[in-house]
């Protein structure tokens, strides 16, 4: 046979197979759901935010219930099924019609129509607002509740700071302020820790970081943050392993709420909300961007979280102004998430003291 009609046909088959992959790719989607009653919600869809077609889950036992918005960590952690699974999440659907958002960049949300560097704090912001406005129009309420963790804490302040008319109250867990000098605070504490037990292989790795504002990167970081975990800085009792969760991973990539094309994007581009937003995050200071909050203020915090350190948020609790209150609630027997570590402890505080602002 000719060899250049072979390498022809060749090429003609892979044009052929890789049309059929795709086909049977995009054919793969996520599971999408809407039922909206008195008797509940239960809605997941992908709705146009910002331009980008983003996740949105909804899910309550009463349309009659508040709403709450929660803004998951990372960023680019996927929330589906890891927090929306929760039983902190499911009973608090008892309470609350809680809505679960994937952010631009993050599983179900992430597209590759976002070019590169178009990430930035406030596009996350905005997204926000177009959202509450979105689900507030959807379900005919005024105001919500709005909960960050982690990351989601930085966009959380920032447009409670923004937008107080749309709220009832703000909860931060694992807040965070400013994620750089954060960032030299688990430094020390690593440092620390590994001097105290001569821990000679996290030595070596941390003389490699360098510990420059300008040079500081994602792969710093995420090194740091192994060593963190492991000291208990992430949990207090952390299992044998690191500060990425496999259990985790492996359940994600089994979640009906996402197709293949969404998994293969996930391993694919694991750290992209990160490394978009790494130089916006390194520059991010609450004390300046919200330093007032117009309406109540919850801050409840793991005494022993390090990742995202509880003393700084301690700090930025005690300067914000927050002229309709507010209240620090310390979880002593958790680190970064006193909703995992301490569940009875969470909900009684979000029913007892959060609730009652409605």
């Amino acid at each position: 046979m000719n060899l250049q009609l072979l390498q022809g046909s060749s090429r003609l088959h892979a044009v052929i197979l890789s049309g059929l992959m795709l086909i049977v790719l995009s054919s793969c989607t996520a599971y999408r759901y809407s039922i909206i009653a008195e008797e509940g919600i239960y809605y997941f869809q992908r709705i146009e935010l910002g331009g980008i077609r983003q996740s949105v889950m909804i899910r309550g036992k009463s349309l009659s219930n508040p709403v709450m918005l929660f803004l998951h960590g990372g960023p680019g952690f996927p929330m589906f099924p890891v927090d929306q699974a929760s039983r902190v999440m499911q009973e608090l659907e008892e309470d609350f019609t809680m809505v679960y958002w994937e952010q631009r960049g993050t599983g179900g949300s992430f597209s590759w129509k976002l070019p590169g560097k178009s990430l930035t704090v406030d596009d996350f912001v905005e997204d926000t607002y177009e959202l509450v406005n979105t689900i507030s129009d959807m379900l005919g309420v005024e105001k919500v509740y709005l909960w960050g963790h982690s990351w989601g804490s930085n966009i959380g302040a920032i447009f409670a700071s923004r937008y107080p008319e749309l709220l009832h109250a703000y909860i931060g867990t694992g807040q965070s302020v400013n994620p750089f000098r954060n960032e030299r605070l688990c430094y020390e504490f690593v440092l620390d820790n590994a001097l105290r037990e001569n821990n000679r292989r996290a030595i070596r790795q941390l003389e490699r970081v360098d510990t420059v504002h300008q040079n500081y990167s994602l792969r710093d970081a995420l090194l740091v943050r192994n060593w963190v975990y492991k000291y208990g800085g992430v949990v207090r009792d952390p299992d044998d392993g690191g500060y990425i969760d496999f259990g985790s991973i492996a359940a994600t990539l089994k979640a009906p709420e996402y197709g293949l094309l969404d998994m293969l994007n996930m391993v694919l581009m694991p750290y992209f909300s990160a490394e978009e937003l790494w130089d916006d995050l390194k520059d991010l200071d609450l004390t300046l961007l919200a330093p007032r909050i117009e309406v109540p203020v919850f801050f409840l915090l793991g005494r022993d979280d390090i990742i995202v350190s509880s003393l700084l948020a301690e700090e930025y609790f005690l300067a914000l102004e927050a002229p309709a209150g507010k209240q620090l609630v310390w979880f002593e027997e958790s680190a970064h998430r006193p909703h995992h570590e301490e569940k009875d402890k969470f909900l009684e505080v979000i029913r007892t003291i959060v609730l009652p602002y409605e």
